[in-house]
């Protein structure tokens, strides 16, 4: 296939960015004359690119063969002149316009970042702990057997294929360890991801990248960049295996594991934190019925351990669906369960401006029993967009003897010393014609604006790579 691919942009001496499908904020899909899909990533259009950038990513990239690493296609290069009229004067200064592409495969799962979300809801622990898997073993490919580093690991930059297989791409800023410099002026890294050495300093290595890869793995076992409550992490992933069936003293084992690894990648002293060769074993290893975990990375969460009690309250749906019609009152159920032996005080809170009515607000509910709460809407006179953590659900153990007078915010400070849990909860507007109909309306507009953005594209030479 790669072949055919080759000969195609050979014969066709052009990349046809029709329909001209925007894929991220630099790259875009192409479609190359054999039919087949290509991801192209456009270099910024100016009077002038920056050449050591631009072959220092075609560098790293042609020496780059492996399953969790964006196979790349070939590169598009030219270089044309363009006359501008010197102000006031007849005369003109000409300028050179450069035009950069790189064609990836076309990877059709889009970003992880698409794919983070807390404990309770989105991907299965399975396929998430896969993905690390095949992360880490993407990024000892690029720094054991290539002596690369990336400096610039973050979600947006992992693609997600049919089977949900992690490839690492864009590396823009990546280094060949043998040849580069070790500190540099400039800052490209993203913040949340960039390790500190690099964004203070300008120092770049390999454990920069360990730091990103340690900020990506607690992000995908708990939704967040933050340091997490490792306790309150298994809690969670417990209640939620709990309700599937899915839970066994295995998946226990690899949540702890990621979160220690994680954690100890976030070092901010690089010399405390691991090379990748150093912990890919860790990651590699299937533990069987008898299997441990390594000493490195042994750690104890309290008191959780598998097949203890699920000690949270039952909150469904987590994602709330009103059915939305204009100038029409809408509403939605919740459902509340203990199935403790012992009693819960909720509070559910809406954390936008769009008002709600709720009932009833806060309860405390008996030992094995159920809460219906419904969630109504006012008429509203226009399409709403849907909406990410709409509310929040707090809840706490308390003593019997208490009220629901006596339920106040400060029960659910999480300084406090009883456990408090916090659901985030989805909004979804099902049936909101208005809003996709406008939608609809501004998109000929646009494709005609980035018709005319393609056409410059398409006379680009393109040097083909047998790969």
């Amino acid at each position: 296939m790669s072949q055919e691919i080759s000969r195609a942009i050979e014969k066709s001496a052009t990349v046809d960015l029709q329909p001209f499908i925007r894929l991220t904020r630099d790259v875009k899909q192409g479609v190359l004359p054999n039919g087949n899909y290509v991801a192209v990533k456009r270099i910024k259009n100016s009077h002038s690119i920056n050449e050591t950038l631009f072959y220092r990513e075609v560098d790293s990239l042609l020496n780059i063969e492996h399953e969790n690493v964006v196979r790349f296609l070939g590169f598009c290069a030219s270089t044309d002149q363009i006359a501008i009229e010197k102000e006031g004067s007849k005369e003109f200064i000409y300028a050179e316009v450069r035009e950069r592409l790189l064609c990836f495969e076309y990877i059709s799962n889009g970003s992880l970042k698409n794919y983070i979300t807390d404990e309770l809801r989105g991907l299965e622990w399975n396929t998430r702990y896969e993905i690390i898997r095949g992360i880490c073993e993407g990024l000892y490919h690029l720094h054991r057997e290539k002596q690369i580093y990336h400096m610039d690991m973050k979600p947006d930059n992992i693609l997600l294929d049919n089977d949900m297989v992690p490839k690492i791409t864009d590396f823009g800023l990546s280094r060949l360890d043998e040849k580069s410099q070790t500190m540099s002026e400039d800052r490209f890294g993203s913040v949340g991801y960039c390790a500190p050495e690099y964004l203070q300093q300008g120092k770049m290595s390999f454990k920069s990248d360990m730091y990103s890869l340690g900020v990506i793995i607690i992000e995908l076992v708990t939704g967040q960049k933050a340091i997490p409550n490792n306790n309150n992490v298994l809690r969670r992933w417990r209640h939620r295996w709990k309700k599937t069936g899915k839970e066994t003293p295995l998946v226990y084992q690899q949540v702890a594991k990621c979160l220690e690894i994680g954690l100890l990648c976030q070092e901010i002293e690089p010399s405390k934190r691991p090379y990748i060769w150093d912990m890919i074993h860790v990651i590699r290893e299937t533990e069987g019925a008898n299997g441990k975990i390594s000493n490195s990375y042994e750690h104890t969460f309290g008191q959780i351990s598998p097949y203890s009690e699920d000690d949270m309250l039952g909150i469904e749906p987590l994602q709330l669906h009103f059915p939305f019609e204009l100038n029409k009152q809408m509403s939605c159920a919740l459902q509340l369960t203990n199935e403790m032996d012992c009693y819960i005080a909720f509070h559910v809170e809406n954390t936008s401006p769009v008002s709600y009515n709720t009932q009833p607000q806060k309860g405390i509910m008996p030992p094995r029993s159920k809460c219906n709460v419904e969630i109504t809407l006012q008429p509203q006179g226009q399409a709403l967009r849907d909406r990410a953590n709409e509310f929040v659900v707090w809840s706490t153990t308390v003593n019997g003897g208490l009220t629901v007078e006596d339920i106040t915010i400060n029960m659910f400070i999480k300084e406090a010393d009883n456990v408090v849990d916090e659901v985030n909860l989805d909004v979804v507007f099902d049936g909101g014609e208005p809003q996709e109909a406008s939608k609809k309306t501004s998109e000929p507009q646009e494709a005609s604006k980035k018709t005319s953005e393609v056409s410059c594209l398409r006379i680009l030479t393109c040097k083909a790579l047998s790969i």
